[in-house]
């Protein structure tokens, strides 16, 4: 069952040169965040329109905006406007008191063209795949991702967070065959797939029974495979490093993203033989594939 998320905004506040007329200002519920997600309830342009009408289809919000909100709350010294604005954090997580630290920038889609097409292949060749019981809280369709950490800049083809699941879809008009697309496709249900799961973390309790106890384990080992046949005989596909490259087994939301993409690039037959001598394996592999079909993925 989608969870509903009730989320403390992050909020960034800055001025602006705009003038605003706060009589102009729409009356906002600010313990309602879904306000901030959907379209204004008067709204008649295309763009509103489409967005309410995937709400209504979907169940899930549709932005093409990381600014959520920007509502003008007085002058300042100055004269000056002043605006309380929220951008979408996709590392914003629930329960957070803290601001989410937000290494996620985007450039968006212009037209109103380029939005309707990008809906349609959501539509087309992910929602095949993602049903109605399985959507997130929104979907943020943008014409390229850039993520920042620090150190190196990437451009993701999708990036997944509680709230919000983000494609870049700037690339659309660039894949000519039904074989680049599948592979577009595949490369951005690898990157949202296990978010989506951690959304519906409460029917994987069987799941993790299975290795309850080895979750989040840091431990020793006399080398690489010694601490896989660790990992592996408590069920677990792969080990996980911490920061300090030390030897750990995966968290609950680390397992169930590890199972999601092997089971997106790998076939039964591969698991069955290369861990055919790991039980417990097996049984959350199977196990993990009944529970995602009944939350609605389709491979």
């Amino acid at each position: 069952m989608k969870n509903i998320l009730y989320i403390c905004m992050s909020v960034v506040i800055a001025t602006s040169i705009m003038s605003c007329n706060s009589e102009d200002e729409e009356a906002v519920n600010l313990h309602d965040p879904n306000e901030f997600f959907e379209p204004a309830p008067n709204a008649q342009d295309e763009e509103s329109m489409l967005r309410r009408a995937f709400q209504e289809k979907y169940g899930c919000y549709l932005l093409f905006n990381d600014t959520i909100q920007k509502r003008y709350i007085g002058d300042d010294i100055n004269g000056d406007s002043v605006f309380k604005t929220e951008l979408l954090a996709l590392d914003y997580t629930v329960p957070q008191v803290a601001y989410a630290s937000n290494y996620y920038t985007y450039t968006l889609l212009k037209s109103i063209d380029e939005k309707k097409s990008a809906v349609e292949f959501l539509e087309t060749h992910i929602f095949k795949h993602i049903t109605n019981k399985l959507m997130p809280y929104s979907w943020f369709l943008c014409n390229q991702i850039n993520y920042d950490n620090g150190s190196d800049v990437s451009h993701p083809y999708a990036a997944a967070g509680q709230r919000c699941i983000a494609i870049s879809t700037g690339i659309l008009p660039r894949l000519r065959t039904e074989a680049q697309i599948n592979q577009y496709v595949s490369r951005i249900l690898v990157s949202v797939l296990g978010q989506l799961l951690s959304n519906n973390s409460e029917a994987f309790e069987e799941f993790f029974a299975l290795s309850e106890g080895y979750y989040s384990l840091t431990f020793n080992a006399s080398s690489e495979a010694v601490a896989l046949n660790y990992v592996k005989t408590h069920g677990f596909l792969d080990k996980s490093t911490n920061l300090w490259g030390g030897n750990e087994t995966p968290s609950h939301d680390g397992d169930l993203n590890v199972f999601a993409t092997y089971s997106l690039n790998f076939s039964d037959e591969y698991i069955e033989k290369n861990y055919a001598n790991y039980p417990v394996v097996l049984k959350k592999w199977y196990l993990f594939k009944e529970i995602i079909g009944s939350l609605g993925f389709n491979y």
